[in-house]
């Protein structure tokens, strides 16, 4: 199984990551999305044991363990999922732009 992440989902990290640089150091972002990225990485392995999201139809919410944050994905392919977005839980869902 392949993961694959959406542009919206990419600049969503980029927001958590920003915000987590200037409200701490660089590398305290680092480790963030380090983190983030082995979280996803593992679900390759068992991506439906992710709990179904009632807040994106069609997605599965994947909690990022030890942090405020949940990534939702989906299949979009035999094989391949998309990172849809990955939200900071103190912001409402779904976000809005």
């Amino acid at each position: 199984m392949a993961i694959q992440w959406s542009d919206f989902a990419l600049q969503s990290l980029e927001d958590i990551i920003i915000w987590y640089e200037v409200e701490a150091d660089r590398h305290v972002a680092d480790s963030i999305a380090a983190r983030i990225f082995t979280q996803i990485e593992k679900m390759e392995t068992f991506p439906m044991s992710a709990p179904v999201s009632e807040i994106f139809p069609g997605t599965r919410k994947v909690a990022i363990k030890n942090l405020p944050c949940v990534a939702f994905i989906r299949p979009i392919e035999d094989g391949i999922w998309e990172v849809v977005d990955i939200v900071h839980t103190a912001r409402k869902l779904p976000k809005s732009e």
